[in-house]
């Protein structure tokens, strides 16, 4: 062969190489490679190759096609393809540069910018028409192709300078992963041939500069590899790569709300060349006061996860396969169409731009819709949203004498950085901080005083407190005689003039643990800086059995001290509402939501995914849409849940990520992230304002927007002419239209004040409930702060606060000789329940969760710092590594929530370090509170033992 022909045959081979990695391969190409011309110039190739290593891949690749049907090779290898290329198994191998430049499973990285000054340098760009990276293992061996056949055409370049600079870089590391992750010959004797070939180029490169004759060896297998690929008829065209150099896009800073946790901090993204390089605070804004925590700082790297989902993926014989968007979308409207409206549920774990899939959803007609609430804070919020305005009133930090938080940790779990930088502040110029937890978290290793209470004990601590204020007359008269309702009812609870029990520190002690005298303490600590105090309660309380009453006890210091809306004291909230998404002149979705509830509780009505497995038993639930959420791991029994998942008929999941509920589903399909789309928000941190969350690149991959899936959904459900926006900016615009601040100015500064920080709000406004034009999460009956809860009153049952023991409502709870420890959940910073484990930044700082066991437990059981122990219930058992520690509750063991995933980091075998346990495992099957529909997952009755 002359050089010319050679460098023809050179980038034939990069073709086909290029044909095998792009996409799952047609049928049609299967049957050719099978047999006929190609296969037997492969035998041929195969009798006369002295290249071992080439000819052994192409061996496995072959015979693996011979031993089968074209039909079931095609079948076999459109699910390889999507485990391993579309990550839709537990070991994928990332063909990506970027991932092997730091050996971590983040795409868009340092060599990306290298790889486009190549292709810029050459004339050529990706083609906009292929949907993956400019890195993928399938554009760069085009890219070579294309080198090699301007030097078949006679034109110079530099075509080995790529090949020794990226292709040979990485490749080996992609083969090896390739190799060991394929669950075929055919893929593993993909990765054998290009690795060899590869490194036969990099050997010829080394020739050609040294004037030298190339490899008798290497020339032989070019030339019949040349004329086998030639058999194939493959389309001569350049799929990946396109004419013409694309200059780099111009910098930019994108100022939008990062969307990982609650917090909705004010976040800038720097954008280089259409690449998210890094997010950082945004100066001024409400929630974040220019600052982020480490997950809004690492946000992009979400969003560049490797494990990213990026097609439509439909479940076939137990494996999952690629699927185009109509493929998938049809399939999903023909399975609802054909289905009982009533016996569908719709999860969602997000509410980006929820008035649109909310919408979708109940014009379809499910009544079943729900959110994370029941296994969040539900008991916190039916305890405040009837009583007050607001399921969570924040506490004034910056001028607040006293705070008194049970079960918040504000370090970890803070919604927004600057109440956090407000509370270290606070703590600094002199208030007194109290937390009230069985575990030291951060904010109690910050604080003044711990209390290691026992759990689901709160609600007595909380009224021996207001039975001292109360007993002893400290309360503030005036706020209770005006603004408060059924005092009369709480006074005779806590002093026992109705059912003969005083709810005393002394007897309180007895319940919760907590000395009779630092119970009286601190209710005088509490009442004496009153007004400028607040005591507050979220998941800590909210997770344990029978917590409704609990939150209410606790809620009522405020109520008794009168510290609603004083300065350091928890804030009235109110919302400016934004305008309709929909045009005045725009019709609005029907609600074909049949008034019915799935499930029944004393005060929650609605379904209760912690019932979930029954449900589906009884024929109540026969599918379910999941956006965004991953139930299985955390609304109840992950082995309930699971098993009800599985007996579902039909489920759909959409997600950024393969999960523990997702690979569940029959259908999956590729959401963005938050980066990647827009919203506009009513928010609220003391000021009332309007943040904008602006998209900062475009979505990636084959991903679509939570607007543009629902929107396409409602349309072949029947209902699209409800959904009529043709961009982000139409609805953008509706929704502001009645603000006093433009889209254009929005996308400048981020965000919009509409209403400064006041105190005492309820005195003008004559309720504690916003005036119109204004929300909250809540609306008071009578416009005072109700003692007694409303929706109980109505309903004949028990609305005072109280102490309610765990066992009333569930006996099976009680902790016993077999089952002595109580164990318990708690959250990181680091991570945000279940959405942030294939971060690696995030998981490099907080990558496994041990279990906390007091220093005293473990040396009686044994238990050294570092072991491996078992922790069983009566329910299930898993292992974990131990954490010795004074920082914890004897009798009491907690873990770090959110781990256990199957998936991603967690699951693939590449990073075996990174690697937890779901502490839902334990719970009982179908145990929901009869109150609130929280599943007790902070209250669970467990043994430890040394592994």
């Amino acid at each position: 062969m002359d050089v010319r022909e050679l460098n023809r045959a050179r980038g034939q081979l990069y073709h086909f190489l290029s044909v095998m990695f792009r996409d799952e391969l047609p049928a049609e190409l299967l049957a050719k490679m099978g047999g006929g011309a190609f296969f037997d110039q492969v035998l041929s190739l195969q009798d006369s190759c002295s290249i071992q290593d080439f000819c052994s891949g192409l061996n496995r690749l072959t015979s693996f096609l011979k031993t089968r049907s074209a039909d079931e090779a095609w079948r076999q290898l459109r699910h390889d393809y999507a485990e391993l290329f579309l990550n839709a198994g537990k070991n994928p191998a990332f063909p990506y540069e970027s991932c092997y430049h730091n050996r971590e499973p983040l795409v868009m990285q340092e060599p990306l910018a290298a790889v486009r000054a190549a292709y810029r340098a050459a004339g050529v760009h990706k083609s906009e028409t292929y949907p993956d990276l400019d890195d993928h293992i399938a554009v760069e061996l085009e890219f070579m192709r294309y080198l090699a056949d301007q030097a078949a055409s006679g034109e110079d370049n530099d075509q080995f300078d790529f090949l020794r600079n990226h292709l040979m870089g990485w490749s080996v590391d992609f083969c090896a992963v390739l190799t060991s992750a394929a669950p075929s010959e055919f893929y593993r004797g993909l990765a054998e041939m290009t690795m060899s070939f590869l490194f036969n180029e990099r050997m010829y490169s080394f020739a050609a500069m040294a004037e030298q004759e190339a490899s008798p060896a290497y020339v032989h297998i070019l030339e019949k590899m040349a004329a086998a690929i030639a058999t194939l008829e493959l389309d001569p065209g350049y799929a990946l790569i396109a004419e013409g150099a694309a200059p780099p896009a111009a910098n930019r800073s994108v100022k939008t709300h990062c969307y990982i946790c609650l917090g909705l901090c004010g976040q800038e993204v720097v954008v280089k060349d259409n690449v998210i390089t890094g997010c950082k605070g945004l100066p001024g804004d409400p929630k974040g006061g220019g600052r982020l925590c480490i997950k809004g700082a690492n946000a992009h790297n979400n969003t560049y996860s490797a494990y990213r989902l990026k097609t439509p993926l439909i479940k076939e014989n137990g494996r999952f396969r690629k699927a185009g968007w109509d493929e998938a979308m049809a399939m999903i409207a023909e399975r609802l169409k054909a289905m009982d409206p009533e016996t569908v549920a719709f999860h969602r774990g997000n509410d980006f731009n929820n008035w649109c899939h909310e919408a979708v959803m109940t014009a379809y007609g499910t009544p079943h819709k729900t959110t994370h609430r029941q296994m969040c804070d539900n008991p916190a919020r039916m305890a405040n949203e009837k009583c007050f305005s607001e399921k969570r009133p924040w506490i004034d930090y910056a001028n607040s004498r006293f705070i008194l938080l049970f079960g918040i940790n504000e370090l970890a779990t803070s919604a927004g950085q600057r109440k956090v930088a407000l509370l270290k502040k606070a703590v600094n110029d002199g208030a007194k901080l109290v937390v009230v937890d069985p575990r030291r978290c951060e904010s109690a290793s910050l604080a003044a005083e711990w209390i290691p209470i026992k759990p689901g004990t709160d609600g007595a601590m909380a009224m021996a407190m207001c039975y001292v204020i109360v007993k002893e007359e400290l309360y503030d008269r005036d706020f209770v005689d005006n603004w408060t309702h059924g005092f009369a009812e709480f006074k005779k609870r806590l002093l026992g003039e109705e059912d003969g029990i005083a709810r005393t520190p002394k007897w309180a002690a007895e319940i919760c643990g907590v000395p009779a005298a630092t119970i009286e303490r601190l209710a005088h600590e509490f009442a004496a800086a009153a007004p400028h105090a607040g005591a507050n309660a979220w998941t800590g309380v909210a997770q344990a059995p029978n917590t409704v009453h609990a939150t209410q006890a606790l809620m009522s210091l405020n109520a008794l001290m009168g510290c609603f809306d004083a300065p350091g004291g928890p804030s009235l909230i109110r919302k400016f509402k934004l305008a309709s998404a929909w045009a005045d002149d725009q019709p609005k979705p029907p609600n074909n939501a049949a008034k019915t509830k799935l499930n029944q509780g004393h005060l929650w009505s609605g379904w209760i995914p912690a019932y979930f497995e029954q449900d589906v038993e009884a024929g109540r639930l026969k599918a379910m849409v999941c956006y965004f959420g991953n139930p299985v791991m955390s609304s109840g029994s992950e082995p309930a849940m699971r098993r009800g998942m599985e007996k579902l008929e039909f489920s759909c999941g959409i997600d950024c990520f393969l999960t523990n509920t997702t690979v569940l589903c029959d259908v999956i399909l590729p959401d963005c992230t938050y980066l990647e789309q827009s919203r506009v928000v009513a928010d609220w941190m003391y000021e009332s304002f309007i943040s904008l969350g602006q998209k900062a690149i475009e979505p990636m991959y084959q991903s679509r927007t939570v607007v543009q899936i629902f929107s396409d959904l409602a349309n072949r459900l029947g209902y699209g002419e409800f959904f009529p926006w043709q961009s982000e900016e139409e609805y953008l615009r509706n929704q502001l239209r009645n603000q006093k601040v433009s889209l254009e100015e929005l996308k400048q500064t981020g965000f919009y004040v509409t209403d400064p920080q006041e105190f005492y709000k309820y005195k003008a406004w004559g309720s504690v409930n916003p005036p119109a034009g204004y929300g909250s999460s809540g609306s008071s009956a009578s416009g005072k702060y109700a003692f007694i809860n409303p929706v109980a009153e109505e309903k004949g049952l028990d609305g005072l606060p109280d102490y309610k023991s765990p066992y009333e409502d569930w006996p099976q709870l009680q902790s016993d000789d077999e089952f002595p420890m109580l164990l318990g959940y708690f959250r990181v910073l680091e991570h945000e329940h279940t959405s942030t484990y294939a971060n690696v930044a995030l998981m490099k700082q907080s990558g496994t969760n041990p279990v906390w066991i007091n220093f005293v437990d473990a040396k009686r059981l044994g238990i050294g710092d570092g072991d491996q122990v078992e922790i069983s219930s009566p329910w299930a058992v898993v292992r974990a590594k131990a954490k010795v520690t004074w920082d914890i509750r004897q009798g009491v063991l907690a873990a770090a929530g959110g781990f256990g995933g199957l998936f991603g980091l967690e699951g693939d075998p590449k990073y075996p370090h990174y690697h937890g346990f779901n502490t839902n495992v334990l719970l009982p099957p179908n145990v929901a509170c009869k109150w609130s529909g929280t599943p007790p997952l902070k209250y669970i009755k467990t043994r430890v033992v040394k592994a």
